[in-house]
């Protein structure tokens, strides 16, 4: 009788910093849009899947990108904001607007890879996030064609 000989396969170990390298590939991918094709109002969120009070949001408005992170998404009900958290994103130029409110900031960097380099920092900042993270993006094209297409179904139901 002959046995079946099992030979060792060779893992790859995984690269802790390939996700990291993706969501900063999707950031600037999706601020791009946003940056170079500048329409008021528009916008991009950033949202950690599975968890949507946890985003980053940019908004063009008046010509000026506006930056604003969730705060609901780590804060539990009746409980102060984290000084080291607030502190983290001050540092990165974004002030709370009272109590319990979200974090804003103006004058962001115009550069999409920049954008994207702080929309990782500012993750990582206020959500704490695992390095494995998965992120959803939402622009307003995408809830825009979602609506026409839905319209459209309705109408051809």
């Amino acid at each position: 009788m002959r046995q079946s000989r099992t030979v060792p396969v060779p893992s790859i170990p995984e690269d802790p910093g390939a996700k990291r390298q993706i969501r900063l590939a999707l950031f600037e991918k999706a601020l791009d849009g946003l940056l170079l094709e500048p329409e008021n109002r528009d916008f991009v969120i950033f949202e950690l899947r599975g968890r949507p009070d946890s985003y980053v949001q940019y908004t063009l408005h008046d010509g000026a990108l506006l930056g604003e992170i969730g705060s609901k998404g780590w804060i539990p009900e009746g409980e102060l904001l984290d000084k080291e958290r607030v502190t983290a994103l001050a540092c990165l130029g974004f002030e709370r607007g009272g109590h319990r409110a979200n974090f804003a900031r103006e004058r962001l960097p115009q550069s999409a890879r920049r954008l994207a380099c702080l929309t990782e920092l500012v993750f990582g900042a206020a959500y704490r996030p695992p390095c494995d993270c998965d992120v959803t993006v939402i622009t307003k094209v995408m809830i825009e064609t979602e609506a026409l297409r839905r319209r459209a179904q309705e109408v051809g139901a």
